[in-house]
């Protein structure tokens, strides 16, 4: 895939240098930076000069001139139009607050925030803006300008080219698991985006869906449906032990349920699931190096017996100390019912683990659906659910939740790469997973809330 892309821009000749120009001038143009990702075209031009496609001598000047360049365009656009008029296009992603904080670092540092601004995503997008609807003087605003896009830009440009340079060693260790590698880091790095996109836009998520329940057509639909939603509403009513954590509880059961019997049918009569099984399998197999069997070693022992039985002896001891008590049922029975159930499974099923005539793991006991997989979901899934219990903040609740899921995934992908079990293996351990995680946790919860209404029912007589 790289080649094809290193090809692709070759082609493109000295227009190249040109849409790396321009998306550098463009980036510093006040709200153009929102949409512009100039650092991202200056790290991928550095790369590419280190695959011999463009001359990085040549990039490098041509940065430097579009820095300074689209920072000139930003002051004057700062000096002619103002602050009022930028706001108004708040529909690029441009907010009051970041606004703020751009003008409130202006104001402590002066001249050195136009140099320091080119290196972080906001400020380089806004500072010269600021600078220019503040009143600061064109020439003195143009040599801080000029010495942070030449350091700016040679900078970036080198770090390109050293990564592409070391990616041609690297791809010489890595070999044919490149594409299994960037899968990998491009997982990572796509719920590292959605955490930070979930945290930036808190407010606008609330905000959109208070807006939604006073569009005219829900209203429309709500008085049209009046009787049906005011029954679901009833059931789903948070007051008593029989409400909204019941209904929710049981819907995420039911759904995972759904999804491991649709599974499970396909692996007990051979449909195309179990083609595409093997097919990957196969491709997995054809792909591994020494060095990435090492690595799939590692990850995959986070859901190995050892790891999860570790962790969950830890976690008893803590919420015993913190006398969590129904927390302490819910890990007793989420973690060693689960696991007795995914042998029971095991053996209902029966299926053989996949064979290959050079296997990186060999294994002899039945594969669905997956120990580990499983083991992984039952364990990170409770814990990201006690510290969504313990904390209110929800930048932390949404890490909690997102690293366990790459956790799990991590977990179920290595055991494919392994060559222990099928695909099908690991989606039906997740499924079945979360199914007996949302039954064990609904449980106790109602419980919990039962006894609750009881002792406030004698504390009424």
């Amino acid at each position: 895939m790289l080649d094809h892309l290193i090809n692709l821009i070759s082609r493109l000749g000295h227009w190249g240098y040109l849409v790396i120009f321009l998306a550098v001038t463009l980036e510093s143009a006040a709200f153009l930076g929102f949409l512009v990702p100039g650092e991202t075209f200056v790290l991928f031009g550095g790369f590419l000069a280190a695959q011999g496609t463009i001359d990085w001598g040549d990039l490098m000047v041509l940065v430097c001139i579009g820095a300074i360049l689209g920072d000139s365009i930003g002051y004057e656009m700062g000096r002619h139009l103002g602050r009022k008029r930028l706001l108004r296009f708040s529909w690029f992603g441009l907010r009051q607050k970041h606004l703020e904080q751009v003008e409130e670092f202006f104001r402590r540092h002066g001249g050195k925030a136009v140099f320091f601004g080119r290196f972080t995503a906001l400020l380089r997008a806004l500072t010269p803006f600021v600078a220019g609807s503040s009143g600061m003087h064109y020439p003195r605003f143009f040599l801080y300008n000029a010495a942070g896009g030449v350091v700016w830009g040679s900078g970036f440009v080198l770090l390109g080219y050293f990564v592409g340079a070391s990616w041609q060693v690297a791809e010489r260790w890595i070999g044919r698991a490149s594409a299994i590698v960037g899968g990998a880091l491009l997982l990572i790095l796509g719920l590292v985006w959605l955490w930070r996109w979930l945290v930036r836009h808190e407010a606008d998520l609330k905000r959109h869906w208070r807006a939604l329940l006073v569009h005219p057509r829900v209203v429309a639909f709500r008085h049209r449906f009046a009787p049906q939603l005011e029954f679901l509403r009833a059931r789903l009513s948070p007051q008593g032990y029989l409400g909204l954590h019941l209904t929710v509880g049981a819907l995420v059961l039911i759904g995972a349920a759904w999804l491991f019997g649709g599974i499970a049918e396909d692996v007990v009569h051979g449909d195309p699931l179990t083609i595409v099984d093997k097919q990957v399998a196969i491709w997995f197999n054809d792909h591994s190096t020494p060095a990435l069997n090492k690595a799939m070693m590692i990850i995959t022992s986070l859901g190995s017996t050892p790891i999860i039985s570790g962790i969950t002896v830890l976690t008893f001891f803590l919420l015993l100390w913190r006398r969590y008590w129904y927390r302490l049922l819910a890990l007793v029975l989420t973690i060693p019912g689960g696991m007795l159930l995914n042998l029971l499974l095991k053996s209902a099923f029966a299926r053989q683990r996949p064979t290959f005539e050079n296997p990186i793991v060999t294994l002899t006991s039945y594969g669905f659906p997956s120990g580990h997989t499983m083991a992984a979901t039952l364990l990170y899934g409770a814990l990201a659910v006690f510290v969504i219990l313990a904390i209110q903040a929800w930048r932390w609740r949404m890490l909690a939740v997102l690293v366990a899921w790459l956790v799990i995934l991590l977990v179920g992908f290595s055991r494919i790469y392994l060559g222990t079990h099928y695909l099908s293996d690991v989606l039906a351990a997740i499924a079945v997973g979360v199914a007996w995680l949302a039954l064990c946790l609904t449980a106790v919860d109602t419980l919990r809330r039962r006894r609750l209404a009881l002792q406030s029912a004698e504390s009424k007589k």
